[in-house]
């Protein structure tokens, strides 16, 4: 009686151990499971961010080419859409996206990068497409939806055509998603992406394509289908939810199409960034018991083992001491683990108190690469600096002298009249001084960036004339109103005036009539500063690398100055750009935002 109870107690405890066994590895394999769909779903989701980045500013930069608008401008010309569409595919192929097209205002695609393939864009309207809709709000466009014409899925990025202040038309890049197949093919577990709605539009399984995960009412379904995104789908629930927040909080569900048996997989999701999408890993729960029989088997057949060479007994305790050890080596994993992330955080920490360091660093170094640039604009201008004072100088030499004699003859009206002009000429040397010292100091960061434009470009004159005068240069300077305000630095201002000035005077040293000229043209939201010369002009190769840092087409130089400029107009919120004169030489064109009384500075 005793025997059998005791057989059948280890029977019990065997049969209670191996349970225990199956459930701790069923929950240690989910966890595992859990924790990997976790890390690949967030690299699928980095990846997919930086593949979706790297396209979302090409149609803003392609969107200023001017043969986009001249085509704008005339569509019906046959040659400039001939060009167009050429030009389109070439980019189209460099950029290996899927098409690149251009649309009117109202929508009509007008040349495209397929217009030669039998299924192209051109001649279709696109007007109630969302993304067209936000870039004619002068607003960058993103959209994902099912072509219409190609019947292919892609993600659509699309800015406005600026003609002037006016939007005459639309550029949109289109991107074949099949470049998340070549991200997953190393995953293990099945995904899908899904838009804000919840609809399915990207699956490692064909049948939950444009699917719904939650509860779709029939408003919305009306209203998925009219937009034409998704095609004419059945928008079929894979889960029983109705609000897709209840979704983003399992961590596990019964998923799968109505007409058939849902499995129960382990869910992992993360949001993909502004387009409002959400990354789902799944793994099924089933996947996990051929671990769990593997580990009850081998449970029970070292049980049993056991059981037949020790007693109950020995038995219990040894199981007893292995269930104590596996706890010790969970908590010293606990523990390490832990003490991993803290050390993460620590370092992670320091990376940023160094970035922000670097950061601060390198503003300094700008701010004193500029200062170095106006100092050595003035060596450029010291023969002219010490041409304007050497000639009140000597005049105040020759009065000073006449009036020694004058005393002696007690001439004292005629002496005083000596002391009047030598006090005008020492005024004039202070003026001269004053505005070297004024362009050499410091720019003071925390100024309002407001400047006079008249004040900049007549001191810049001030100090340009002396050097001009001995080299023999005209100067022509016209000014259709007074009083105007930029948004800009006075002083910072005239050293862009300034260096632009030196650089044409230096192009004219070999014209037989050197003539440089300041003209302002005003529009009513910005200003216009044209700094020309009649000197030989700069060659196309040239102006391609003009505001690159150390180009220089001089013998001496370090060709920084027009990059520190073209920087300096920039942070203001204008651009700086070259072309030709009319009448020949160079051209360089300031822009900056005009500022009216009670207007605050960018």
């Amino acid at each position: 009686m005793r025997r059998r109870l005791f057989i059948s107690l280890v029977i019990a405890i065997g049969v209670l151990l191996t349970v225990m066994v199956g459930s701790f590895t069923y929950s240690s394999v989910e966890k595992r499971f859990t924790t990997e769909i976790e890390y690949d779903v967030y690299q699928l989701q980095e990846k997919l961010s930086a593949e979706l980045a790297r396209y979302s500013e090409i149609p803003v930069v392609l969107s200023a080419d001017p043969r986009l608008k001249r085509l704008l401008r005339v569509p019906n010309s046959e040659r400039l859409l001939k060009d167009t569409n050429l030009l389109l595919s070439n980019w189209n192929a460099r950029l290996n996206s899927d098409v690149l097209y251009l649309m009117d205002r109202n929508g009509l695609t007008l040349a495209a990068s397929n217009a030669d393939a039998p299924q192209s864009f051109v001649g279709h309207n696109y007007n109630y497409r969302p993304y067209f809709q936000q870039a004619l709000k002068g607003q960058k466009g993103r959209y994902y939806a099912l072509g219409v014409v190609s019947d292919k899925r892609g993600y659509y990025f699309s800015y406005p055509i600026w003609d002037g202040k006016e939007i005459t038309g639309v550029l949109t890049l289109k991107v074949d998603l099949s470049i998340i197949d070549s991200i997953w093919d190393q995953q293990k577990f099945d995904y899908l992406i899904a838009d804000p709605l919840g609809v399915v539009f990207y699956s490692s399984r064909d049948e939950w394509l444009y699917q719904s995960l939650s509860i779709l009412s029939d408003p919305q379904k009306e209203n998925i289908r009219d937009s034409r995104r998704y095609g004419d789908s059945a928008l079929s629930h894979l889960t029983k939810f109705t609000a897709l927040e209840d979704i983003e909080a399992q961590e596990a569900l019964h998923l799968g199409l109505p007409n058939k048996d849902r499995e129960r997989v382990l869910v992992s999701n993360t949001d993909l960034g502004s387009a409002g999408w959400r990354i789902y890993g799944f793994i099924p729960t089933s996947n996990a018991w051929p671990v769990v029989t593997q580990s009850v088997l081998i449970f029970a057949t070292f049980y049993g083992l056991l059981v037949l060479v020790l007693t109950a007994w020995l038995q219990t305790v040894k199981a007893q001491r292995k269930l104590a050890r596996l706890n010790d080596e969970l908590e010293q994993k606990v523990a390490s683990r832990t003490a991993s992330l803290e050390e993460t955080n620590t370092k992670l920490r320091q990376s940023i108190q160094q970035y922000e360091d670097t950061q601060k660093a390198l503003r300094q170094t700008e701010n004193e690469l500029i200062q170095a640039a106006k100092l050595a604009m003035l060596g450029e201008l010291s023969a002219s600096i010490n041409h304007e004072i050497n000639q009140p100088l000597a005049a105040m030499r020759t009065y000073t002298e006449n009036s020694i004699k004058l005393m002696d003859k007690e001439r004292y009206d005629s002496v005083k009249g000596n002391l009047n002009q030598l006090n005008e000429l020492i005024g004039m040397v202070a003026d001269i001084v004053a505005r070297f010292k004024i362009f050499a100091r410091k720019q003071n960061l925390e100024g309002k960036a407001r400047a006079s434009l008249d004040d900049a470009i007549t001191a810049s004159l001030k100090l340009s004339a002396a050097s001009f005068i001995k080299k023999g240069i005209q100067i022509a300077c016209y000014m259709p109103e007074k009083g105007l305000m930029v948004n800009a630095d006075t002083v910072q201002l005239e050293q862009v005036i300034l260096n632009l000035l030196n650089n044409a005077s230096q192009a004219v040293m070999n014209t037989p009539s050197p003539e440089i000229g300041i003209k302002v043209e005003t529009f009513l939201e910005r200003v216009s500063i044209h700094v020309w010369d009649n000197g030989p002009g700069v060659d196309n190769d040239t102006k391609k690398h003009i505001f690159s840092p150390f180009y220089t087409t001089k013998k001496e130089g370090l060709g920084l100055g027009l990059t520190i400029c073209r920087r300096i107009v920039e942070e203001f919120g204008g651009s700086l750009q070259i072309s030709d004169h009319p009448t020949g030489g160079a051209e360089f064109t300031i822009t900056l935002q005009r500022l009216y009384d009670g207007d605050t500075p960018q």
